[in-house]
């Protein structure tokens, strides 16, 4: 036993010198890495503050053209469109024109035969009231027709309406007068302009709309009554307007705002901003012609971080 316990002191006493001599070891081994400029090792390294440069995208502020206005959808429909009507009852005896064809004011359409039994009279011509197209024709040879009943329908085509209605929001935007233009599908390629010539005097209390009827001159009758179109009303113009990308503008505390690039830092600016066209929007104060706006990253950056611009969008 007492041999066994001697031998136990004996290592014990071992691994404790040893252990001291690794420890010295240890530090004597840091000194040196530090005095010769090294890295720290065994976790006991320094930290250090490294500055973050977020890699944005810019574009320059330039001057350019910019419309506002308002894009609806807006039907085709004749200016002028007429039911024509007999002035007595009687018998039709002749329809002289067909549905589509062209007609003069005073142009006979209809021959009624009044004679009845033991009465004969004269025919009676019935004519047209205005210049333009027998869109319809509601009777035939032989028909018996009183002074209540539509013999035919004129339309004339040469000046077209397209009927849009205008929400509530933006009915003090729109007057009589505005300039318009027009696509439909079946022309995709070609652009109609006219103008607001009508606007009804009340708001659709159901729809919350009020009736603009636009105007258009139509002398080839390429526009065709019942066709759908592409309606946008210009409200105003701007020639030579300041303009920054839409995708300039950040959300930040419930304002706009715009992220400058100035000796590579970001700078916040809460511009002016007015008509937006597209994917443009122009500017009346708070940014000036040439300066940089970032376009693509602007969502990672404050006021004052340090950037670095990667692209310079056109």
């Amino acid at each position: 036993m007492k041999r066994g316990f001697k031998r136990l002191f004996i290592i014990l006493g071992i691994l404790i010198v040893a252990g001291g001599m690794s420890s010295v070891a240890y530090y004597r081994y840091e000194e040196k890495l530090q005095l010769a400029g090294g890295m720290p090792q065994f976790g006991r390294g320094q930290e250090q503050d490294v500055d973050t440069v977020t890699p944005v995208a810019v574009a320059l502020a330039g001057r350019g053209s910019i419309t506002e206005s308002l894009v609806l959808n807006g039907e085709v429909l004749p200016q002028t469109d007429v039911n024509i009507f007999s002035t007595v009852p009687g018998k039709i005896q002749d329809i002289p024109v067909e549905e589509g064809e062209r007609v003069k004011k005073d142009q006979k359409l209809i021959t009624i035969d009044r004679s009845e039994a033991g009465m004969t009279f004269s025919p009676t011509p019935i004519e047209s009231t205005i210049d333009g197209l027998v869109k319809q024709v509601y009777v035939e040879i032989g028909d018996y027709i009183s002074p209540q009943m539509p013999l035919l329908q004129v339309i004339d085509m040469d000046v077209i309406e397209v009927v849009v209605h205008i929400p509530e929001r933006d009915i003090g935007r729109i007057s009589v007068g505005l300039r318009a233009e027009i696509e439909v599908v079946s022309y995709p390629d070609k652009v109609f302009r006219g103008k607001i010539d009508e606007l009804s005097p009340v708001v659709e209390p159901i729809s919350r709309t009020r009736e603009a009827r636009i105007r258009i001159s139509n002398a080839s009758h390429i526009l065709k009554p019942g066709m759908f179109g592409k309606v946008k009303i210009i409200i105003r113009r701007t020639g030579d307007a300041l303009l920054i990308p839409v995708a300039a503008l950040v959300e930040r505390d419930d304002s706009r705002v715009v992220f400058l690039v100035n000796n590579e830092r970001a700078r916040l600016v809460e511009p002016e901003i007015d008509i937006k066209e597209g994917d443009m929007i122009s500017v009346l104060s708070g940014i000036k012609e040439g300066d940089r706006v970032i376009v693509i990253g602007q969502q990672n950056v404050n006021d004052g971080d340090e950037v670095r611009v990667t692209e310079e969008l056109q």
